[in-house]
């Protein structure tokens, strides 16, 4: 089975550039649309549920994904959940570095903490759907962390930034995961879908 593990669209935060954790901001016209395109790339396939953090932005996409691909089962995860980022929510990075400066500390969601519960949610609703494709709606940091573990810490080295509605691709198998694609625009998806099936041709 497929687990496409999807970023929400954008909201103005993310325009600005702020770190954006558990405030409930909404998708801005930008995000609509790239929901809306995102849908239009997953579908033509089959997909058992589509299973969203409870956050408005990621809801929003869940629900504007599903209807496009035609899902009726729509799931809120709590474990899916964007990192809580604490003090520096709302923050700009220039804001975060003289936060830090000053020798106050942000007490963000460990990051091994991100990771446990984003594994435990997608290793519940793999086991729940075992054989069947599901779409899974998260956030940059939470996505992040997962991308880690599969990467050896590459997401991290290299400083790559999670595309709003990126699509990452882990397979499921037996008991195992493994990472078959991170971080595709949904042009770049549809480009792997088209050369897959020239393959299977």
């Amino acid at each position: 089975m497929k687990l496409f593990l999807i970023r929400h669209g954008e909201t103005d935060w993310n325009k600005q550039g702020r770190f954006q954790g558990r405030e409930d901001i909404p998708l801005n016209e930008t995000g609509i649309k790239q929901a809306l395109n995102c849908g239009q790339a997953l579908k033509g396939g089959h997909y058992a549920a589509v299973i969203t953090s409870p956050l408005i932005r990621a809801k929003k996409t869940a629900e504007m994904i599903a209807e496009t691909v035609g899902v009726e089962k729509i799931i809120v995860e709590e474990d899916f959940i964007e990192r809580d980022f604490d003090k520096i929510s709302g923050m700009t990075p220039q804001e975060r570095k003289a936060f830090l400066a000053s020798g106050q500390v942000d007490n963000k969601e460990p990051f091994e903490v991100i990771c446990k519960r984003m594994l435990h949610g997608i290793m519940k609703y793999a086991g729940m759907f075992y054989n069947e494709n599901l779409i899974l709606i998260s956030h940059g940091a939470s996505i992040r962390a997962v991308l880690d573990q599969f990467t050896g810490g590459e997401i991290t080295s290299k400083r790559i930034i999670l595309k709003n509605t990126c699509i990452s691709i882990l397979e499921y198998e037996d008991g195992f995961l493994e990472l078959k694609a991170y971080n595709l625009t949904p042009e770049q998806y549809q480009e792997r879908k088209s050369r897959e099936k020239l393959l299977e041709g």
